[in-house]
């Protein structure tokens, strides 16, 4: 089992290697032109790079299924032993999301302070207003993403196993379920608390609520075939 799940993680952390590369290639290039302009015409530039960090977080969960589910089981694993090796991959990943986010900031910061220019850095923890800025930065971020690749791991996973109507579906009900008044309105207001006193502690549910999502994702993926509906 235990080398069973080794080579999973292996091949899932060779597979997302290229486009971890990419990315943070062209958000680093991204933030050095953003500093340059900024240097160039003498004004105050205001930057964020933390959606960037949280889309390619929901991207990456969602094609994880996709991208690594079938040739796992084609090559003889079992669907515990990749949905356990999967959901440690998910965490690693928001681990190393949140700390490269943060050694960013720092470094952008390190600009800004010794820096001619004006530049300004926003980041979502900075509403929290920490005693340690970077260590809040590095827990808040590891939650939202490890959470936000849960949801679109387990969305991914309708999508394999019920193919187009299914996910569509789910993402219709989703919605419907919005415009309910009551709903939207619950759903506005835990948002604000997440700036709240107690964000900490709702950033620490969240990283809970993207576990429980993972454990609903393993009830859809046990009874999937090795390939999708989409292609069978």
């Amino acid at each position: 089992m235990i080398r069973q799940c080794r080579g999973i993680l292996l091949f899932e952390v060779l597979d997302i290697r290229n486009s971890l590369a990419i990315f943070w290639g062209i958000l680093i290039a991204c933030m050095a032109l953003s500093y340059g302009i900024q240097l160039s015409t003498g004004g105050n530039l205001t930057v964020s790079s933390g959606m960037a960090v949280y889309i390619f977080s929901s991207i990456a969960g969602f094609l994880t299924v996709k991208e690594t589910y079938p040739f796992s089981i084609k090559m003889g694993a079992t669907r515990r032993n990749y949905y356990v090796t999967t959901s440690l991959f998910l965490l690693m990943l928001a681990l190393f999301m949140a700390a490269s986010h943060t050694v960013l900031i720092m470094v952008l910061e390190a600009m800004e302070a010794f820096g001619p220019g004006e530049l300004k850095l926003f980041y979502l923890s900075m509403i929290l207003e920490s005693e340690f800025p970077y260590l809040t930065n590095f827990y808040v971020d590891t939650a939202i993403c490890f959470f936000l690749q849960a949801m679109f791991f387990v969305l991914g996973s309708i999508f394999y196993r019920f193919g187009l109507l299914g996910g569509y579906a789910a993402i219709g009900l989703a919605a419907v379920l919005l415009f309910i008044p009551a709903v939207r309105d619950e759903f506005i207001a835990v948002i604000f608390k997440f700036g709240g006193e107690q964000a900490l502690a709702y950033h620490g549910g969240l990283m809970g609520v993207g576990a429980l999502l993972l454990v609903l994702g393993w009830f859809i993926l046990i009874g999937a075939a090795a390939k999708s509906v989409m292609t069978r």
